[in-house]
């Protein structure tokens, strides 16, 4: 949401998204959605241009959140 017009614009395709979560340098956000009837773990840009799937095994995903960066 733009703070300033109140415009507020979709960053992501459906309403099944959910339980967004930042990345920790604050460039990606990771979220809940369903694709093709199954659970799937997705980001994207702030700006919502770039979406991606993250692979992983089937099975329920809830509330994503990024972990502790280990090197």
């Amino acid at each position: 949401m733009d703070l300033k017009s109140g415009t507020a614009q979709a960053i992501t395709d459906t309403s099944a998204d959910e339980s967004p979560s930042f990345a920790p340098n604050s460039k990606l956000i990771v979220y809940a959605s369903q694709q093709g009837g199954r659970d799937a773990l997705m980001t994207t840009t702030l700006d919502g241009k770039i979406k991606a799937r993250l692979a992983g095994q089937s099975g329920d995903i809830r509330e994503p959140s990024w972990g502790p960066y280990q090197k």
